[in-house]
């Protein structure tokens, strides 16, 4: 591997286990056993690496946001969209921790996840809106506009949340799936009742 993706790779598992701003670049050198120097020529500084990190995860939640198939859709398919959302979060959390800091630190970034937020909540209103064509969902225009809002919401800031509601013992996956299940029970009130226990029963399995 080389060195420059080596410091992007020890970086991003640095600040998501001690927290960004907890990190130097004094850090990732020293965790890496380079100088440095030697890190300064790939990165003129830690937010240079930050926006590396960042077109990473970019590509990654891409490629989920453009995942779903929206021929037939059934709220399996919206659980399964939602995990591949959050495990990507999970793989990046320190830009959701930091989210604030960071949009306001590095302007490109911003610019960035703000059309990434635009992106999450078109295709929750895509998928809801299919699932509402298929007699899946019954709600109407305003409404499903409001809940794929608050689908990007929940799935963007759910990680700060959890950090304060659930102790430090608590895994991240299961962290990630009181999440997900939290963002279908927003739908319940609108589903038909065989897709009501499908939500029974992902709670059975997961929660």
């Amino acid at each position: 591997m080389k060195t420059k993706d080596r410091i992007i790779l020890t970086a991003l598992q640095l600040f998501n286990e001690e927290g960004e701003p907890n990190v130097t670049t004094n850090h990732i050198a020293d965790a890496m056993d380079i100088s440095p120097g030697n890190l300064y020529y790939h990165f003129k500084s830690k937010d240079d690496i930050i926006w590396q990190i960042f077109l990473q995860y970019e590509e990654r939640i891409r490629a989920v946001i453009d995942s779903p198939d929206l021929n037939e859709a059934s709220m399996k398919d919206m659980w399964l969209y939602l995990h591949m959302i959050f495990e990507v979060i999970i793989e990046y959390r320190f830009l959701y921790r930091n989210l604030i800091q960071l949009m306001n630190r590095i302007d490109f970034l911003k610019r960035h996840f703000r059309h990434i937020l635009a992106l999450k909540s078109g295709t929750a209103l895509e998928i809801l809106t299919e699932l509402k064509s298929m007699d899946i969902l019954t709600a109407d225009e305003a409404t499903i506009a409001n809940l794929a809002d608050q689908i990007a919401l929940t799935s963007t800031f759910w990680l700060n949340y959890s950090i304060a509601i659930y102790d430090d013992s608590v895994s991240e996956q299961k962290r990630l799936s009181n999440g997900i299940f939290h963002i279908l029970q927003m739908l319940a009130p609108f589903l038909a009742d065989k897709q009501k226990e499908f939500l029974n029963e992902i709670a059975s399995q997961y929660l």
